[in-house]
């Protein structure tokens, strides 16, 4: 709230996802583009990655490991999710686990600023690299093995809400 976003923009829409919808569409995804970014928009997501390669992999070097980088997939509206399904934007950006990729919607990030009004100019290059940083983390903790020991907690739980409480420990 300090900085003028809604928390809970950042933190509802940035999940970790562990496999395919039951609820599938059968909507055909627009084709994938390869490559360097050719917007300002790729350009941006390039660089806050960029950074967080950076900082990993001087933090995994300092503890005698290497670090390997995410696969990033940035997409609006559709896309092919891997083994974690088809990613669509009601999804927000989320990690895959299986495929170690970060998908990116970039209409998620123009909701924030435009129909949610989590934040306005600069305010929300601050919130996207916010939430590019947040799925990263999901990867690191996924390259730690918390990630799996997470789930096999989860599944163990006793009930809904102790399952619940992991999961929002694995977002925080």
């Amino acid at each position: 709230w300090f900085l003028g976003i809604d928390p809970r923009i950042l933190i509802g829409g940035a999940e970790v996802f562990t496999g395919p919808s039951h609820q599938q569409t059968q909507r055909q995804a627009p084709p994938a583009r390869k490559g360097a970014p050719s917007d300002y928009q790729g350009d941006f997501v390039a660089a806050v990655v960029g950074s967080t390669e950076d900082v990993w992999s001087d933090i995994f070097r300092a503890n005698g490991q290497t670090y390997r980088p995410p696969r990033l997939r940035l997409y609006s509206g559709m896309t092919p999710g891997g083994a974690c399904g088809m990613a669509q934007s009601a999804m927000g950006p989320f990690y895959c686990p299986p495929d170690r990729r970060i998908f990116l919607d970039t209409a998620f990030f123009r909701e924030m600023e435009q129909k949610f009004r989590a934040c306005k100019g600069k305010q929300c290059e601050f919130a996207q690299a916010y939430v590019i940083a947040h799925e990263v983390g999901h990867h690191v903790q996924n390259l730690l093995g918390i990630l799996p020991r997470a789930q096999q907690m989860q599944q163990a739980a006793g009930s809904k809400a102790q399952a619940n409480n992991i999961q929002v420990r694995v977002e925080l």
